[in-house]
């Protein structure tokens, strides 16, 4: 069997040899090289080795996230009692509280004598079964003793959002 020529090698003229590597060793078999990979570049990583899964990415900051699962139910507990209270005065203010009341107002008192429970309405509104006949500050009902055409006494005491009030309550 005979070995094929290499196309770009020179042939050997006059006889003589073909030109050898200078820097070999002499009469040395060459194993053939293997391919090694060339360092990586400074800030980069080299990619991972075949047949080994990619390491995981590194975790995230958590720059952002400062609260935590307690931080935000209180967060969402202060935002109900905020909504809840302006809710309240809102209702308050709407359906007519006794510190919204003036004199020649008209109220409707319905619930028991220990637990009334008043509002402000119209004059022509069927529920409305006294009118106001003066207003004073405080909490005490028996400074409507005395007051012209006072048949009853009303009192709210301060409490969030609303003022100490006596309503002096006469026949509509």
């Amino acid at each position: 069997m005979t070995t094929p020529q290499n196309p770009y090698q020179t042939p050997p003229q006059d006889g003589q040899a073909a030109p050898q590597n200078p820097y070999a060793t002499p009469n040395a078999t060459v194993p053939p090289q293997q391919g090694y990979a060339a360092p990586p570049a400074a800030g980069f990583q080299a990619p991972p080795a075949t047949g080994f899964p990619a390491p995981p990415a590194p975790a995230k900051a958590s720059g952002g996230k400062r609260l935590g699962r307690a931080g935000k139910r209180i967060l969402i507990y202060i935002v109900v009692f905020i909504v809840i209270g302006v809710g309240y005065t809102i209702y308050d203010q709407v359906t007519g509280g006794a510190d919204t009341a003036k004199v020649g107002d008209c109220v409707s008192v319905t619930g028991s004598d220990t637990n009334p429970d008043l509002h402000v309405v119209s004059c022509s509104d069927s529920s409305a079964n006294y009118k106001v006949v003066d207003v004073k500050d405080g909490s005490d009902e028996n400074e409507c003793q005395g007051v012209p055409g006072a048949v009853a006494g009303y009192s709210q005491t301060g409490g969030r959002y609303t003022s100490a009030v006596v309503l002096c309550l006469g026949n509509k």
